[in-house]
């Protein structure tokens, strides 16, 4: 039987890999919801044969519900900085639950203030593993609904704010700068994730309960700029931002984000976690070979 499985955020980067690999596969119907049905993201999506449906996650839990309905699965997601993640996960795994929903796969990130013992907080990665919490505590209570987690790495993508800039002594060169000095740094294509949750979801016993974190390689900062300077022809090397520095750049989000990196540094991405079993379900992006993809390139 055919699953019809909805995905929340299906016109962003993590949700429109979900869509795809759904519909590539075969064995989905798909209903993305987005807040716009009209733009040509959206339009792109109902092309390519998903059910198109108006939804935004501040929305009641009632409506929500009313959108789920029929759905054998979902793929959920909260937006980094743009809300209360906590709050808006919970409602919609209630509205998931109160649909009659048998697997819901949730987009998580590890714990930074459990981990550090509190030194170390990041509310875009502690308030999605307070979701990831209450949605266990719903399947330990309800063993017909399902949950699993699929967590993400340092996106690629990232790189497009992240990029090197040229050096000003007019040497030739460039300079990337980041504020990541420890662990080697997980990083990945956003979307890789569409061929993990398209397995988590045909395999729904196999993955209850589990976490599956992926990455496409875990880079120093030296190395993250050798690869530039591989692909690109010119030479760029790596300087070292300390995220206290970091901070007082003042474009949003600076204090979250060198919380991150802090919590990267002594942390690693991922922690302890177990990194095989997404390597056992697809082969995932390497840095190069992102950037040949995109066809980067240095001016």
């Amino acid at each position: 039987m055919t699953k019809l499985v909805t995905v929340f955020g299906a016109t962003g980067q993590q949700g429109s890999s979900v869509v795809r690999e759904l519909l590539k596969n075969g064995n989905f119907k798909v209903r993305a919801l987005t807040r716009d049905p009209s733009s040509e993201a959206s339009k792109s999506l109902k092309e390519l044969g998903a059910e198109v449906v108006k939804s935004n996650d501040t929305d009641s839990k009632e409506a929500i519900q009313e959108v789920l309905k029929g759905s054998d699965a979902v793929f959920a997601l909260t937006i980094a900085f743009a809300q209360n993640e906590t709050d808006v996960g919970k409602k919609i795994a209630d509205a998931a639950f109160g649909a009659g929903v048998k697997h819901f796969v949730f987009s998580g990130l590890p714990p930074c203030n459990k981990i550090s013992n509190g030194r170390i907080i990041v509310p875009h990665f502690d308030q999605k593993y307070l979701v990831e919490e209450y949605v266990r505590e719903l399947s330990e209570s309800n063993p017909s609904f399902i949950s699993s987690f699929v967590y993400a790495p340092f996106y690629y993508q990232n790189f497009k704010s992240f990029v090197p800039k040229k050096n000003e002594n007019g040497d030739g060169g460039y300079t990337i700068s980041l504020p990541s000095n420890g662990k080697p740094m997980d990083m990945g294509d956003v979307d890789n994730i569409g061929a993990i949750v398209c397995e988590i979801l045909l395999n729904e016993n196999k993955y209850s309960g589990v976490v599956v974190p992926f990455s496409g390689g875990a880079l120093s900062g030296p190395e993250i700029a050798n690869i530039f300077s591989k692909v690109s022809g010119k030479s760029v090397t790596f300087k070292f931002i300390p995220p206290s520095i970091f901070r007082t750049f003042g474009f949003p989000n600076a204090n979250d984000l060198a919380s991150m990196f802090e919590f990267y540094n002594e942390f690693g991405v991922f922690n302890d976690l177990d990194q095989s079993i997404a390597s056992k379900i697809t082969k995932f992006t390497t840095f190069g070979e992102y950037l040949k993809n995109s066809n980067f390139k240095l001016d």
